[in-house]
């Protein structure tokens, strides 16, 4: 806790549940706010629609540039430290961010001249990447709330400008403004966050000038962070780099096609690695690591089965039912998105397999190597957008990916694999063969119950084997009480 004059944090079990809580409750607020949102602009102008997700590819890359991977040196230093301290370290991060914010900005500008892309759209594209830069700002705040066991005030601030946000996004659209007003959504979530995180940070804090020493801690606090901010970048690059690509060959209206499909399958993606793996699972394995190796590699091994055997399931229904999917939520010009989503939902279980043995080899100390791996993906990446998406279109940005995430799942597996051996492929067997089972039922009983029967009931089956038999070859789900 930094600082005498800090409140005291309990670190019982049912505190730790009720921080959990308060952050899921702030971003199921604005997971359920831009879904609807997100929506609406799609009903009502796909070519708008297209704009803004073209911008929010851009935004989430300056995000992740701009936070740098400052978060994890500067968590663990804020635990450590007094108020004097704890003051100057934020003062430290800030100034880091801010450096990048411009040199950001900067770049977004250079972009858009060197796309040549329209006024409109460049301004679009500049303001999202502006409310997405005062968020990461923000974040330095939260970061310190965080170490004292302030989420509900954490989750106060997000839910305010979530909600301030897109209710001035929904009648802006609602309207007829043109998508440079809507734009706006982003950046006064940004500065309802920033403004609101410092005043928090004025209460704590006294407002005497920069302290001495400042300025020479930004080098070190900029080191510690280089690695972990190079992984994160890389990773939302290669993960966005088919938006740019996509623009330029089939418009903003194959943006809107591929984004339609492509949110659906990240969202289930991102539950799995931000809520499950990163707040769950990797401090668990931060813990055991070194106190019970072989407990630790158990964990691992008992997730990744898991992990598959839940993943194919929701393949399974994503790629049936993709037709009333896509029709159910968009409109019948996202027809494309229908074929689409069958290519991308592949990229579930080898993102939850990816990012779970990620969080191991940082856990082990291979943090140098995850980043090797990571510059190989994004440079296949990049290889696989230029030659793909311009003679393939559509389908060429959807197989970018793919072929992406599967080499990078293929690297990080195979390293857990021969350097630490916490994994095998045997281990994979059970999942593989209950999907394999119950694909074979449904396509026996489609020709006589029809497509939506078929499938519920090849679902049930597969879940009443997977709990029933599963725990058997597999073990029963990993909990921490385990």
């Amino acid at each position: 806790m930094p600082g005498s004059n800090q409140p005291s944090v309990s670190t019982g079990h049912d505190s730790i549940l009720s921080r959990l809580a308060y952050l899921l409750s702030a971003q199921a607020v604005e997971g359920v706010l831009s879904s609807v949102f997100f929506l609406y602009l799609a009903w009502l102008n796909a070519s708008n629609y297209g704009q803004v997700m073209f911008a929010m590819a851009g935004g989430a890359v300056v995000n992740t540039i701009i936070q740098f991977g400052l978060y994890y040196p500067l968590v663990s230093k804020l635990a450590a430290v007094e108020e004097s301290e704890s003051r100057r370290l934020l003062i430290t991060v800030q100034i880091i961010k801010l450096v990048l914010f411009l040199l950001c900005m900067f770049g977004i500008l250079v972009f858009a001249w060197r796309q040549e892309l329209s006024a409109e759209l460049s301004s679009v594209l500049t303001i999202i990447c502006l409310g997405f830069s005062v968020e990461a700002l923000a974040e330095t705040f939260f970061a310190e709330l965080r170490v004292e066991g302030r989420q509900n005030l954490e989750a106060r601030i997000k839910i305010t400008a979530s909600i301030g946000s897109f209710v001035y996004g929904f009648v802006s659209a609602g309207i007829g403004l043109g998508p440079v007003y809507v734009s706006l959504f982003k950046l006064i979530s940004g500065i309802t966050r920033l403004l609101l995180g410092y005043r928090i940070y004025l209460k704590g804090h006294s407002r005497t000038s920069i302290l001495p020493g400042t300025w020479n801690s930004v080098n070190s606090m900029f080191k510690a962070s280089l690695v972990f901010a190079l992984i994160e970048i890389l990773g939302v690059i290669y993960n966005k780099t088919n938006i740019f690509f996509l623009q330029k060959v089939t418009g903003l209206d194959g943006v809107a096609y591929y984004s339609a499909a492509w949110n659906i399958v990240d969202a289930i993606s991102i539950l799995a690695s931000d809520q499950f793996l990163g707040w769950v699972i990797f401090p668990l394995l931060a813990t055991l690591w070194w106190k019970d190796r072989k407990l630790a590699g158990n964990l691992v091994r008992r997730n990744a089965q898991w992990l598959m055997a839940l993943a194919l399931p929701v393949v399974f229904v994503l790629y049936t039912e993709s037709s009333l999917i896509i029709s159910l939520i968009y409109p019948s010009q996202y027809s494309d998105a229908i074929w689409m989503q069958k290519y991308l939902v592949w990229t579930i279980p080898l993102s939850f397999q990816n990012n779970l043995f990620s969080y191991v080899m940082m856990v082990s100390g291979a943090v140098k190597v995850l980043l090797l791996f990571q510059v190989i993906g994004t440079i296949v990446n990049f290889i696989l957008n230029f030659t793909l998406v311009p003679m393939m279109k559509l389908q060429g940005g959807c197989l970018a990916i793919i072929f992406t995430k599967l080499l990078v799942a293929c690297l990080t597996f195979f390293y857990c694999r021969v350097s630490l051996g916490f994994v095998r492929f045997i281990d994979f067997f059970f999942p593989f063969c209950l999907g394999i089972f119950s694909a074979s039922i449904f396509v026996l009983l489609k020709p006589i119950l029809t497509l939506h029967p078929s499938v519920a009931i090849t679902v049930v089956m597969y879940f009443a084997l997977l709990f029933g038999v599963g725990p058997k070859f597999i073990g029963h789900f990993p909990r921490k009480t385990n």
